[in-house]
């Protein structure tokens, strides 16, 4: 398990610095000032198309079951999908509730969220 960790730290790194550009770039270029929520959705969905790749493909590579071609993927959606409100929820704590700027809060979206969507992967997604 810790080298399916590490694989999936790395492959979790590049999908992050993806985020990460394209959430500054929405937030503080093309989108009013004080709607840096609304940056995560485009940011969130470039990431998940590279870590679905990246991650089943690499990071959990031989575990568990391929056969489910349904199944697997739109549990991998479910599973995004509740790191997108996650991430919406935090960055609107983060930039509207307490009033940081729009940087402050990549830290907790690019820390707790990959750590709860990797154990959700691990035993619902990739099992």
């Amino acid at each position: 398990m810790s080298t399916q960790l590490g694989r999936y730290a790395i492959a979790g790194a590049v999908a992050a610095a993806l985020y990460s550009l394209i959430y500054l770039i929405f937030a503080d270029k093309l989108l009013p000032q004080g709607e840096a929520e609304f940056a995560v959705v485009p940011a969130f969905l470039a990431s998940l198309l590279l870590s679905f790749q990246l991650h089943s493909r690499w990071s959990f590579a031989g575990h568990g079951s391929r056969n489910e071609k349904v199944r697997l993927p739109l549990r991998f959606l479910v599973v995004q999908a509740a790191g997108l409100v996650t991430n919406v929820a935090l960055t609107y704590l983060v930039t509207k509730v307490l009033m940081e700027p729009n940087w402050v809060a990549l830290p907790p979206t690019l820390i707790l969220t990959p750590l709860l969507t990797f154990a959700a992967q691990r035993i619902w997604v990739f099992r």
